[in-house]
């Protein structure tokens, strides 16, 4: 599951009085949740280049940086560098050892570097600096969900004529298109559908006469997936989604009217996303290249981290760099990425 930390989802609430300080206080609720044994501190201003301090074995200072649109590379290097170095002024005050960039988004490769860069120059040890980004706080999120909930709202609506436009995107026939206008303009039938890749809910107007398959060409038309597959070259695998409708996350026959379907509670129903992947490249696969942030995946950096290379090997990387197994996590996770981007860059365009 993959949260959204843009200001279009995440609430600015009081006594927040903007998208920075939203943000800073959703990081703050979820450490103090994770790390119940730790002591926690927030800074209030003037700006001394740390937000929060967490202090167990050692005191650790935390800086929340953040993007209004939560997107991969949108994060300036400048001004994460600028808070550490105004960190380090009061080092020797607050005796703070490790140094952590709390982010709603991921840093392009090139960014890390230059803060790694610095911060050599500065004297501090490259273990001295994490990243704690988009990926560490969704996991926060998706296992503390009850707890910070109240600060998102993933609900979106869509109306009758929008359904009938994703019928048209689909590639239905016009006389198809015309009886499902009808069916749903006397139905009076709402549904409301989940999914398992993002915290996404979706409600619009629908037929009971209409079918699963119906049902799910319209929700991934609106939600802007694809079933294409991809092509990694570098490590040469391939991956694709396969899509289907569940109750309880159990498949619902493509033939079947939603009508038909048992279920009591609309929250059981769900759009389920499976990734596939193949250790070899696909015939006509999209070339995944063209993917830049996809050089930052969780696994990938993972991986790398554990292997003790580092970010600049990245344009080294080839299929003997990595084990089958490790081949089959990142592009698992590099097609998740691809599914996830797509969904939340369609929704934030409408």
């Amino acid at each position: 599951m993959r949260y959204n930390f843009s200001t279009q989802f995440l609430k600015i609430q009081n006594p927040d009085t903007n998208f920075g300080e939203a943000w800073e206080s959703l990081c703050f609720d979820l450490l103090r949740a994770e790390f119940k044994n730790c002591s926690f501190q927030r800074l209030a201003p003037p700006d001394e280049g740390i937000d929060i301090l967490m202090k167990n074995d050692m005191l650790t200072a935390i800086q929340c940086k953040s993007d209004e649109r939560g997107e991969n590379g949108s994060l300036s290097s400048d001004s994460s560098i600028n808070s550490l170095r105004t960190a380090l002024k009061i080092k020797n005050i607050l005796t703070w050892e490790k140094y952590i960039f709390a982010t709603n988004a991921n840093y392009t490769g090139s960014s890390r570097k230059k803060i790694f860069e610095v911060a050599t120059e500065l004297g501090l040890d490259k273990s001295t600096i994490d990243f704690w980004e988009a990926h560490y706080w969704s996991d926060l999120c998706e296992k503390y969900f009850e707890l910070v909930k109240h600060r998102f709202d993933y609900r979106l609506m869509y109306t009758e004529s929008e359904v009938i436009e994703a019928f048209r995107k689909a590639r239905y026939f016009d006389n198809y298109i015309s009886d499902y206008k009808e069916k749903i303009k006397n139905s009076g039938f709402i549904l409301k559908i989940k999914n398992n890749r993002t915290p996404l809910e979706i409600e619009f107007p629908f037929s009971p006469d209409l079918t699963v398959e119906n049902c799910v060409d319209v929700v991934k038309t609106l939600l802007g997936i694809s079933l294409d597959w991809t092509n990694f070259d570098d490590l040469g695998t391939s991956s694709g989604p396969s899509i289907s409708l569940t109750i309880n996350k159990f498949a619902q026959g493509f033939n079947k009217k939603i009508g038909e379907l048992d279920y009591t509670d609309q929250d059981s129903l769900e759009l389920w996303i499976k990734i596939i992947w193949r250790d070899e490249l696909k015939d006509k696969g999209v070339d995944g290249t063209k993917f830049e942030y996809l050089k930052n995946t969780f696994y990938l950096s993972t991986i790398l981290l554990e292997k003790k290379m580092d970010f600049k090997y990245l344009d080294k990387i080839n299929r003997d760099t990595f084990d089958y197994e490790d081949r089959g996590k990142i592009t698992i996770s590099r097609q998740e990425q691809i599914i996830q981007n797509s969904m939340w860059k369609n929704i934030i365009k409408n």
